[in-house]
Protein backbone atom coordinates (compact mmCIF):
# COMPACT_ATOMS: atom_id res chain seq x y z
CA UNK A 1 0.00 0.00 0.00
CA UNK A 2 1.31 3.44 -1.07
CA UNK A 3 1.76 6.50 1.37
CA UNK A 4 -1.29 8.17 -0.62
CA UNK A 5 -3.69 4.66 -0.19
CA UNK A 6 -2.88 4.46 3.25
CA UNK A 7 -3.62 8.43 3.73
CA UNK A 8 -7.11 7.96 1.93
CA UNK A 9 -8.35 4.99 4.38
CA UNK A 10 -7.30 7.23 7.30
CA UNK A 11 -9.22 10.35 5.83
CA UNK A 12 -11.72 7.68 5.01
CA UNK A 13 -12.20 6.10 8.79
CA UNK A 14 -12.68 9.84 9.35
CA UNK A 15 -15.12 10.30 6.81
CA UNK A 16 -17.44 7.30 8.07
CA UNK A 17 -17.12 8.66 11.73
CA UNK A 18 -18.48 12.08 10.43
CA UNK A 19 -21.33 10.32 7.89
CA UNK A 20 -22.48 8.19 10.70
CA UNK A 21 -22.52 11.00 13.71
CA UNK A 22 -24.71 12.89 11.00
CA UNK A 23 -22.01 15.49 9.77
CA UNK A 24 -22.70 14.81 6.04
CA UNK A 25 -21.09 17.70 4.92
CA UNK A 26 -18.40 17.47 6.95
CA UNK A 27 -17.90 14.00 5.93
CA UNK A 28 -18.46 15.11 1.72
CA UNK A 29 -15.33 17.46 2.62
CA UNK A 30 -12.91 14.25 3.82
CA UNK A 31 -14.20 11.57 1.17
CA UNK A 32 -13.23 14.35 -1.15
CA UNK A 33 -9.50 14.75 0.70
CA UNK A 34 -9.37 11.05 0.24
CA UNK A 35 -10.52 10.66 -3.00
CA UNK A 36 -6.98 13.31 -4.05
CA UNK A 37 -4.94 10.60 -2.42
CA UNK A 38 -6.50 8.11 -4.34
CA UNK A 39 -8.70 8.86 -6.85
CA UNK A 40 -9.10 5.23 -8.16
CA UNK A 41 -10.68 3.85 -5.50
CA UNK A 42 -14.06 3.65 -5.88
CA UNK A 43 -15.53 3.42 -2.72
CA UNK A 44 -14.47 6.58 -2.20
CA UNK A 45 -16.59 7.96 -5.10
CA UNK A 46 -19.35 6.10 -3.63
CA UNK A 47 -18.84 7.34 0.04
CA UNK A 48 -18.91 11.00 -1.14
CA UNK A 49 -21.30 9.99 -2.83
CA UNK A 50 -23.57 8.65 -0.26
CA UNK A 51 -23.22 12.18 1.92
CA UNK A 52 -24.55 14.19 -0.87
CA UNK A 53 -27.52 11.86 -0.97
CA UNK A 54 -28.06 11.98 2.74
CA UNK A 55 -28.40 16.23 3.00
CA UNK A 56 -31.84 14.94 1.17
CA UNK A 57 -34.20 15.59 -1.77
CA UNK A 58 -33.49 15.42 -5.64
CA UNK A 59 -30.97 18.34 -5.31
CA UNK A 60 -29.03 15.35 -3.32
CA UNK A 61 -29.20 12.92 -6.43
CA UNK A 62 -27.61 15.92 -8.71
CA UNK A 63 -24.72 16.63 -6.10
CA UNK A 64 -24.26 12.78 -6.06
CA UNK A 65 -23.70 12.62 -9.69
CA UNK A 66 -21.69 15.54 -10.01
CA UNK A 67 -19.23 13.48 -7.44
CA UNK A 68 -18.43 11.07 -10.17
CA UNK A 69 -15.55 12.13 -13.08
CA UNK A 70 -16.47 14.19 -15.37
CA UNK A 71 -14.03 13.57 -17.92
CA UNK A 72 -12.75 10.79 -20.06
CA UNK A 73 -14.26 7.31 -20.12
CA UNK A 74 -16.20 5.71 -17.06
CA UNK A 75 -15.02 3.06 -15.42
CA UNK A 76 -17.20 -0.12 -15.10
CA UNK A 77 -17.99 1.19 -11.13
CA UNK A 78 -18.64 4.55 -12.29
CA UNK A 79 -20.82 3.50 -14.67
CA UNK A 80 -23.06 1.61 -12.20
CA UNK A 81 -23.06 4.51 -9.97
CA UNK A 82 -24.04 6.75 -12.79
CA UNK A 83 -27.07 4.32 -13.61
CA UNK A 84 -28.23 4.66 -9.39
CA UNK A 85 -27.97 7.92 -9.17
CA UNK A 86 -29.73 9.10 -12.22
CA UNK A 87 -32.46 6.34 -11.48
CA UNK A 88 -32.81 7.88 -8.23
CA UNK A 89 -32.89 11.53 -9.52
CA UNK A 90 -35.67 10.21 -11.93
CA UNK A 91 -37.71 8.17 -8.54
CA UNK A 92 -37.22 11.22 -6.46
CA UNK A 93 -38.87 13.72 -9.40
CA UNK A 94 -41.53 11.60 -9.87
CA UNK A 95 -42.65 10.99 -6.18
CA UNK A 96 -42.71 14.48 -5.61
CA UNK A 97 -46.60 14.58 -5.26
CA UNK A 98 -47.17 10.77 -4.20
CA UNK A 99 -49.05 9.66 -1.01
CA UNK A 100 -45.70 9.48 1.24
CA UNK A 101 -42.59 10.84 -0.21
CA UNK A 102 -38.76 10.96 1.41
CA UNK A 103 -36.05 10.61 0.37
CA UNK A 104 -33.61 7.71 2.73
CA UNK A 105 -30.11 7.97 3.42
CA UNK A 106 -27.48 5.18 3.12
CA UNK A 107 -24.66 4.33 5.26
CA UNK A 108 -21.06 4.90 3.90
CA UNK A 109 -18.81 1.65 3.50
CA UNK A 110 -17.11 0.29 6.76
CA UNK A 111 -19.53 2.35 9.28
CA UNK A 112 -21.10 -0.21 11.25
CA UNK A 113 -21.45 -4.44 11.44
CA UNK A 114 -24.73 -5.77 11.75
CA UNK A 115 -24.19 -7.77 14.78
CA UNK A 116 -23.01 -4.49 16.72
CA UNK A 117 -26.61 -2.76 15.71
CA UNK A 118 -28.84 -2.62 19.21
CA UNK A 119 -31.74 -5.08 17.96
CA UNK A 120 -28.88 -7.34 17.24
CA UNK A 121 -26.92 -6.72 20.52
CA UNK A 122 -30.01 -7.04 21.97
CA UNK A 123 -31.45 -10.44 20.50
CA UNK A 124 -27.99 -12.09 21.25
CA UNK A 125 -28.57 -10.98 24.96
CA UNK A 126 -32.46 -12.06 25.18
CA UNK A 127 -31.93 -15.26 26.92
CA UNK A 128 -29.59 -13.49 29.43
CA UNK A 129 -32.19 -10.83 29.96
CA UNK A 130 -34.88 -13.96 30.63
CA UNK A 131 -33.54 -15.30 32.97
CA UNK A 132 -32.81 -12.25 35.12
CA UNK A 133 -35.90 -11.62 35.06
CA UNK A 134 -34.38 -7.97 33.94
CA UNK A 135 -38.01 -6.88 32.05
CA UNK A 136 -37.87 -3.40 32.13
CA UNK A 137 -34.73 -3.64 30.19
CA UNK A 138 -34.41 -1.61 26.96
CA UNK A 139 -33.33 -4.86 25.57
CA UNK A 140 -36.90 -6.25 25.40
CA UNK A 141 -38.11 -2.68 24.06
CA UNK A 142 -36.13 -2.58 21.13
CA UNK A 143 -36.06 -6.31 20.52
CA UNK A 144 -39.76 -6.45 20.46
CA UNK A 145 -39.80 -3.43 18.21
CA UNK A 146 -37.63 -5.03 15.71
CA UNK A 147 -39.64 -8.23 15.71
CA UNK A 148 -42.61 -5.92 14.88
CA UNK A 149 -40.77 -3.50 12.23
CA UNK A 150 -38.88 -6.67 10.90
CA UNK A 151 -42.29 -8.96 10.12
CA UNK A 152 -43.04 -5.60 8.35
CA UNK A 153 -40.30 -5.50 6.57
CA UNK A 154 -40.88 -8.84 5.35
CA UNK A 155 -44.53 -8.39 4.10
CA UNK A 156 -43.32 -5.55 1.89
CA UNK A 157 -40.77 -7.95 0.47
CA UNK A 158 -43.49 -10.11 -0.60
CA UNK A 159 -45.12 -7.70 -2.10
CA UNK A 160 -45.47 -8.27 -6.11
CA UNK A 161 -47.10 -6.55 -8.95
CA UNK A 162 -48.64 -8.90 -11.59
CA UNK A 163 -50.52 -8.41 -14.89
CA UNK A 164 -53.20 -9.79 -15.41
CA UNK A 165 -54.48 -8.79 -18.53
CA UNK A 166 -53.72 -4.88 -19.35
CA UNK A 167 -53.29 -4.07 -16.05
CA UNK A 168 -51.01 -4.50 -13.62
CA UNK A 169 -52.38 -5.11 -9.91
CA UNK A 170 -49.97 -5.27 -6.61
CA UNK A 171 -50.52 -8.68 -4.94
CA UNK A 172 -49.22 -8.86 -1.06
CA UNK A 173 -50.07 -9.72 2.69
CA UNK A 174 -52.08 -7.12 4.51
CA UNK A 175 -51.47 -5.93 7.90
CA UNK A 176 -47.98 -4.98 7.18
CA UNK A 177 -48.97 -1.20 7.65
CA UNK A 178 -49.80 -2.38 10.75
CA UNK A 179 -46.89 -3.82 11.84
CA UNK A 180 -44.48 -1.34 10.52
CA UNK A 181 -46.15 1.40 12.67
CA UNK A 182 -46.11 -1.10 15.87
CA UNK A 183 -42.82 -1.27 15.51
CA UNK A 184 -42.38 2.56 15.04
CA UNK A 185 -44.17 3.45 17.99
CA UNK A 186 -42.83 0.34 20.46
CA UNK A 187 -39.38 2.63 19.77
CA UNK A 188 -38.88 4.33 16.65
CA UNK A 189 -35.13 3.84 16.97
CA UNK A 190 -36.02 0.67 15.30
CA UNK A 191 -36.42 2.17 11.57
CA UNK A 192 -34.06 1.15 9.24
CA UNK A 193 -34.01 0.05 5.30
CA UNK A 194 -32.21 -2.71 4.12
CA UNK A 195 -33.49 -2.30 0.50
CA UNK A 196 -33.23 1.07 -1.54
CA UNK A 197 -36.41 0.72 -3.15
CA UNK A 198 -38.10 0.88 0.20
CA UNK A 199 -40.03 3.55 -0.43
CA UNK A 200 -41.39 2.21 -4.10
CA UNK A 201 -42.75 -0.85 -2.14
CA UNK A 202 -44.05 0.78 0.88
CA UNK A 203 -46.00 3.36 -1.56
CA UNK A 204 -47.54 0.09 -3.40
CA UNK A 205 -48.39 -1.82 0.11
CA UNK A 206 -50.49 1.31 1.36
CA UNK A 207 -52.35 1.65 -1.90
CA UNK A 208 -52.73 -2.26 -1.50
CA UNK A 209 -54.34 -1.91 1.89
CA UNK A 210 -56.06 1.14 1.11
CA UNK A 211 -57.83 -0.12 -1.68
CA UNK A 212 -58.52 -3.85 -0.03
CA UNK A 213 -60.39 -2.02 3.43
CA UNK A 214 -61.31 1.10 1.25
CA UNK A 215 -59.68 3.21 3.69
CA UNK A 216 -60.60 7.15 3.73
CA UNK A 217 -57.37 8.54 1.50
CA UNK A 218 -58.93 11.99 0.87
CA UNK A 219 -60.26 14.48 3.32
CA UNK A 220 -59.56 14.77 7.11
CA UNK A 221 -61.43 13.61 10.75
CA UNK A 222 -64.04 15.53 9.76
CA UNK A 223 -65.24 13.59 6.50
CA UNK A 224 -64.45 10.06 8.41
CA UNK A 225 -66.51 11.25 11.56
CA UNK A 226 -69.48 11.81 9.28
CA UNK A 227 -69.01 8.55 7.07
CA UNK A 228 -67.60 6.14 9.29
CA UNK A 229 -71.04 5.73 11.96
CA UNK A 230 -72.89 5.75 8.39
CA UNK A 231 -70.86 3.06 7.02
CA UNK A 232 -70.85 1.37 10.15
CA UNK A 233 -74.59 1.01 10.41
CA UNK A 234 -74.62 -0.37 6.75
CA UNK A 235 -71.66 -2.51 6.73
CA UNK A 236 -70.54 -3.70 10.20
CA UNK A 237 -67.46 -3.90 11.95
CA UNK A 238 -65.88 -5.92 9.92
CA UNK A 239 -65.63 -3.28 6.80
CA UNK A 240 -65.50 -0.49 9.05
CA UNK A 241 -62.48 -1.84 11.73
CA UNK A 242 -60.01 -2.10 9.00
CA UNK A 243 -60.79 0.68 7.02
CA UNK A 244 -60.62 2.59 10.39
CA UNK A 245 -57.03 1.49 11.05
CA UNK A 246 -55.52 1.41 8.09
CA UNK A 247 -56.44 5.23 7.71
CA UNK A 248 -55.11 5.99 10.90
CA UNK A 249 -52.04 3.92 10.83
CA UNK A 250 -51.27 5.62 7.21
CA UNK A 251 -51.33 9.05 8.68
CA UNK A 252 -49.24 8.24 11.57
CA UNK A 253 -46.34 6.88 9.33
CA UNK A 254 -46.62 9.09 6.88
CA UNK A 255 -46.29 12.15 9.53
CA UNK A 256 -43.17 10.08 11.07
CA UNK A 257 -41.51 9.23 7.59
CA UNK A 258 -42.01 13.06 6.16
CA UNK A 259 -41.05 14.33 9.53
CA UNK A 260 -37.64 11.69 9.67
CA UNK A 261 -36.44 12.47 6.02
CA UNK A 262 -37.79 15.71 4.86
CA UNK A 263 -38.23 18.39 7.07
CA UNK A 264 -39.47 17.96 11.37
CA UNK A 265 -42.79 19.59 11.91
CA UNK A 266 -43.92 19.18 8.49
CA UNK A 267 -46.40 16.68 9.35
CA UNK A 268 -47.61 17.41 12.48
CA UNK A 269 -51.27 17.78 10.84
CA UNK A 270 -51.11 13.79 10.52
CA UNK A 271 -50.74 12.98 14.37
CA UNK A 272 -53.22 15.71 15.39
CA UNK A 273 -55.50 14.50 12.63
CA UNK A 274 -54.79 10.58 13.93
CA UNK A 275 -55.45 11.76 17.88
CA UNK A 276 -58.34 13.19 16.91
CA UNK A 277 -60.41 9.75 15.02
CA UNK A 278 -58.65 8.04 17.82
CA UNK A 279 -60.03 9.96 20.85
CA UNK A 280 -63.10 10.63 18.89
CA UNK A 281 -63.78 6.45 18.36
CA UNK A 282 -63.08 5.90 21.76
CA UNK A 283 -65.55 8.42 23.79
CA UNK A 284 -68.24 7.07 21.14
CA UNK A 285 -67.32 3.15 20.69
CA UNK A 286 -66.04 3.24 24.83
CA UNK A 287 -69.00 0.15 25.39
CA UNK A 288 -67.73 -1.54 22.16
CA UNK A 289 -65.50 -4.92 22.42
CA UNK A 290 -61.64 -4.54 20.82
CA UNK A 291 -62.29 -7.10 18.82
CA UNK A 292 -64.93 -5.44 16.94
CA UNK A 293 -63.90 -2.21 17.61
CA UNK A 294 -59.56 -2.63 16.67
CA UNK A 295 -56.57 -2.13 19.15
CA UNK A 296 -56.31 1.67 17.31
CA UNK A 297 -58.85 2.77 20.08
CA UNK A 298 -57.33 1.10 23.32
CA UNK A 299 -55.29 3.14 25.75
CA UNK A 300 -52.16 2.28 24.60
CA UNK A 301 -52.29 3.05 21.02
CA UNK A 302 -53.24 6.51 21.91
CA UNK A 303 -50.49 6.88 24.22
CA UNK A 304 -48.10 5.73 21.22
CA UNK A 305 -49.67 8.33 19.16
CA UNK A 306 -49.47 11.11 21.83
CA UNK A 307 -45.79 10.17 22.35
CA UNK A 308 -44.67 10.28 19.13
CA UNK A 309 -47.04 13.36 18.53
CA UNK A 310 -45.06 15.57 21.56
CA UNK A 311 -41.48 14.39 20.32
CA UNK A 312 -41.88 16.01 16.97
CA UNK A 313 -43.75 19.24 18.45
CA UNK A 314 -40.61 19.58 20.76
CA UNK A 315 -37.88 19.25 17.87
CA UNK A 316 -39.96 21.07 15.33
CA UNK A 317 -40.10 23.80 17.62
CA UNK A 318 -36.61 25.67 16.76
CA UNK A 319 -38.10 25.96 12.93
CA UNK A 320 -41.87 26.04 13.36
CA UNK A 321 -42.57 28.40 16.85
CA UNK A 322 -45.32 26.52 17.21
CA UNK A 323 -47.29 26.90 20.93
CA UNK A 324 -45.29 25.97 24.05
CA UNK A 325 -47.94 25.63 25.85
CA UNK A 326 -49.33 22.75 23.49
CA UNK A 327 -46.08 20.54 24.44
CA UNK A 328 -46.35 21.51 28.17
CA UNK A 329 -50.15 20.66 27.89
CA UNK A 330 -49.39 16.91 26.10
CA UNK A 331 -46.73 16.40 27.93
CA UNK A 332 -48.87 16.40 31.88
CA UNK A 333 -51.17 14.93 29.61
CA UNK A 334 -49.04 11.46 29.34
CA UNK A 335 -48.18 11.98 33.15
CA UNK A 336 -51.35 12.31 34.15
CA UNK A 337 -52.50 8.78 32.91
CA UNK A 338 -49.32 7.12 34.31
CA UNK A 339 -51.32 5.10 36.75
CA UNK A 340 -53.45 3.17 33.80
CA UNK A 341 -51.25 0.86 33.48
CA UNK A 342 -51.75 -1.87 30.63
CA UNK A 343 -53.17 -5.36 31.96
CA UNK A 344 -54.06 -8.44 29.87
CA UNK A 345 -51.15 -11.25 28.83
CA UNK A 346 -48.23 -8.20 27.39
CA UNK A 347 -44.48 -8.93 25.97
CA UNK A 348 -41.85 -7.77 28.26
CA UNK A 349 -41.14 -4.22 26.27
CA UNK A 350 -44.85 -3.24 25.68
CA UNK A 351 -45.32 -1.67 29.19
CA UNK A 352 -42.07 -0.06 28.89
CA UNK A 353 -42.80 1.40 25.46
CA UNK A 354 -46.49 2.71 25.98
CA UNK A 355 -46.52 3.25 29.39
CA UNK A 356 -43.18 3.91 30.83
CA UNK A 357 -41.38 5.80 28.29
CA UNK A 358 -44.01 7.96 27.18
CA UNK A 359 -44.12 9.32 30.79
CA UNK A 360 -39.80 9.53 30.99
CA UNK A 361 -40.02 11.05 27.30
CA UNK A 362 -43.34 13.58 28.85
CA UNK A 363 -41.10 14.56 31.66
CA UNK A 364 -37.88 15.31 29.38
CA UNK A 365 -40.27 17.35 27.11
CA UNK A 366 -41.38 19.26 30.29
CA UNK A 367 -37.94 19.86 31.02
CA UNK A 368 -37.05 21.33 28.02
CA UNK A 369 -40.36 23.85 28.26
CA UNK A 370 -38.72 25.26 31.41
CA UNK A 371 -35.41 25.93 30.17
CA UNK A 372 -36.78 27.59 27.20
CA UNK A 373 -39.16 29.69 29.38
CA UNK A 374 -36.28 30.75 31.64
CA UNK A 375 -33.84 31.50 28.36
CA UNK A 376 -36.79 34.02 27.88
CA UNK A 377 -37.28 34.92 30.98
CA UNK A 378 -35.92 38.57 31.84
CA UNK A 379 -35.86 37.79 35.54
CA UNK A 380 -32.54 36.68 37.12
CA UNK A 381 -34.05 35.16 39.74
CA UNK A 382 -37.16 33.63 38.03
CA UNK A 383 -34.52 32.31 35.43
CA UNK A 384 -32.84 30.25 38.44
CA UNK A 385 -35.98 28.86 39.73
CA UNK A 386 -37.34 27.70 36.53
CA UNK A 387 -34.17 25.92 35.33
CA UNK A 388 -34.53 24.24 38.90
CA UNK A 389 -38.06 23.01 37.65
CA UNK A 390 -36.65 22.04 34.64
CA UNK A 391 -33.91 20.11 36.17
CA UNK A 392 -36.49 18.23 38.20
CA UNK A 393 -38.11 17.17 34.81
CA UNK A 394 -34.85 16.05 33.15
CA UNK A 395 -33.56 13.98 36.11
CA UNK A 396 -36.99 12.46 36.78
CA UNK A 397 -37.16 11.44 32.82
CA UNK A 398 -33.81 10.21 33.18
CA UNK A 399 -34.44 7.81 36.02
CA UNK A 400 -37.37 6.43 34.25
CA UNK A 401 -36.12 5.29 31.47
CA UNK A 402 -34.31 1.60 32.13
CA UNK A 403 -30.73 1.97 33.20
CA UNK A 404 -29.17 0.02 30.08
CA UNK A 405 -31.11 2.78 27.82
CA UNK A 406 -28.56 5.17 26.13
CA UNK A 407 -31.81 8.10 27.26
CA UNK A 408 -31.01 7.39 30.98
CA UNK A 409 -27.29 8.89 30.73
CA UNK A 410 -28.03 11.93 27.87
CA UNK A 411 -30.86 13.19 30.25
CA UNK A 412 -29.04 13.05 33.32
CA UNK A 413 -25.86 15.49 31.81
CA UNK A 414 -28.79 17.46 30.49
CA UNK A 415 -30.35 17.75 34.04
CA UNK A 416 -26.68 18.77 35.11
CA UNK A 417 -26.36 21.37 32.82
CA UNK A 418 -29.87 22.57 33.99
CA UNK A 419 -28.70 22.88 37.90
CA UNK A 420 -25.27 24.15 36.72
CA UNK A 421 -27.18 26.99 35.42
CA UNK A 422 -29.33 27.21 38.15
CA UNK A 423 -25.90 27.67 40.16
CA UNK A 424 -26.69 24.48 42.30
CA UNK A 425 -24.25 23.76 44.90
CA UNK A 426 -20.93 21.27 44.14
CA UNK A 427 -22.76 18.59 46.79
CA UNK A 428 -25.43 18.14 44.51
CA UNK A 429 -23.96 18.01 41.15
CA UNK A 430 -20.73 16.14 42.06
CA UNK A 431 -23.04 13.00 42.74
CA UNK A 432 -24.64 13.09 39.96
CA UNK A 433 -21.36 13.46 37.47
CA UNK A 434 -20.30 10.58 39.11
CA UNK A 435 -24.11 9.07 38.55
CA UNK A 436 -23.53 9.65 34.52
CA UNK A 437 -20.10 8.57 34.45
CA UNK A 438 -21.10 4.78 35.59
CA UNK A 439 -24.60 5.22 33.83
CA UNK A 440 -22.68 5.32 30.20
CA UNK A 441 -20.52 1.94 30.26
CA UNK A 442 -23.85 0.02 30.89
CA UNK A 443 -25.40 1.38 28.16
CA UNK A 444 -22.74 0.27 25.62
CA UNK A 445 -23.64 -3.03 26.08
CA UNK A 446 -26.74 -2.47 23.56
CA UNK A 447 -26.23 1.09 22.33
CA UNK A 448 -22.45 1.62 21.72
CA UNK A 449 -23.04 2.09 18.00
CA UNK A 450 -26.50 3.47 18.45
CA UNK A 451 -27.09 6.95 15.99
CA UNK A 452 -26.57 8.79 19.81
CA UNK A 453 -23.44 7.27 20.66
CA UNK A 454 -21.14 10.01 19.64
CA UNK A 455 -23.28 12.03 21.61
CA UNK A 456 -22.76 9.71 24.83
CA UNK A 457 -18.84 9.91 23.75
CA UNK A 458 -18.88 14.00 23.87
CA UNK A 459 -20.86 14.03 27.08
CA UNK A 460 -18.57 11.19 28.95
CA UNK A 461 -15.69 13.66 28.15
CA UNK A 462 -17.55 16.91 29.49
CA UNK A 463 -18.83 14.91 32.49
CA UNK A 464 -15.27 13.42 33.40
CA UNK A 465 -13.72 17.53 33.20
CA UNK A 466 -16.47 18.74 35.52
CA UNK A 467 -15.96 16.02 37.80
CA UNK A 468 -12.00 16.04 37.83
CA UNK A 469 -11.88 19.90 37.86
CA UNK A 470 -13.96 20.73 40.81
CA UNK A 471 -12.78 17.73 42.68
CA UNK A 472 -9.44 19.37 42.40
CA UNK A 473 -10.40 22.68 43.33
CA UNK A 474 -11.87 21.30 45.98
CA UNK A 475 -8.64 19.35 47.90
CA UNK A 476 -6.69 22.60 46.76
CA UNK A 477 -8.88 24.15 49.16
CA UNK A 478 -9.97 26.80 46.72
CA UNK A 479 -13.87 25.19 46.77
CA UNK A 480 -16.21 23.44 49.10
CA UNK A 481 -18.89 21.62 48.33
CA UNK A 482 -21.10 24.72 48.93
CA UNK A 483 -20.18 26.41 45.54
CA UNK A 484 -21.68 26.01 42.29
CA UNK A 485 -20.08 25.07 39.30
CA UNK A 486 -20.32 25.56 35.32
CA UNK A 487 -20.30 23.15 32.59
CA UNK A 488 -19.19 23.67 29.34
CA UNK A 489 -22.21 22.94 27.04
CA UNK A 490 -25.99 24.56 27.36
CA UNK A 491 -29.43 22.62 27.91
CA UNK A 492 -31.07 24.53 25.68
CA UNK A 493 -28.59 23.44 22.45
CA UNK A 494 -29.52 19.94 23.79
CA UNK A 495 -32.49 18.38 21.47
CA UNK A 496 -35.08 16.51 23.67
CA UNK A 497 -35.25 13.17 21.52
CA UNK A 498 -32.16 11.54 20.00
CA UNK A 499 -31.49 10.50 16.73
CA UNK A 500 -33.04 8.05 14.53
CA UNK A 501 -31.63 4.73 13.99
CA UNK A 502 -33.50 4.76 10.87
CA UNK A 503 -32.00 7.29 8.85
CA UNK A 504 -29.10 5.00 7.71
CA UNK A 505 -28.92 1.80 6.11
CA UNK A 506 -27.01 -0.72 7.52
CA UNK A 507 -27.17 -3.89 6.03
CA UNK A 508 -24.92 -3.33 2.54
CA UNK A 509 -21.65 -2.78 4.59
CA UNK A 510 -17.77 -2.78 3.60
CA UNK A 511 -14.68 -2.01 4.29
Amino acid sequence: MTSSSKIADILKAEGNALYHAGKYNEAYGKYSQAIKQDPYNAVLWANRAASAVAMKNINAFKKALSCLPSTGELSEVDRNLKDQFESGLKKAEANKNRMVTFNHAFAPAGSVHQKNLPWRRAMAMEQELIAQEDIKSSGFVILFAYRDFKEGLNGLNALQVKTIGNQQMAVGLTQVISTLSNGIMRDRRIFHMSDGNFIDKYNKQMMLEAQRYKAWTTGGPTLIQDEAPKRLKKLGWGAVRPALAVTVRAWIMRGFLQSTFQTPGASTEFFSDALRILEWGARIWKNVPTSDRGVIFEPSFIRGVKRLYLNLLQESWSRTKSDLEQIATLARELIAEEQALPTGNVDPGFASSFWVYPVADAHVNLGWYYMRKAQASPDEKEATVLCSISATHYLKGANLYPPDDENRPIFLKVGLEALCFAETPLKITLPLAKQIRQAIPVTKRIWEYSADAPILEGQLKTVLEFEDHYRAEIEAGRMTLDDSGELESFVCCVSIVPSTIGSQSYDRLSD
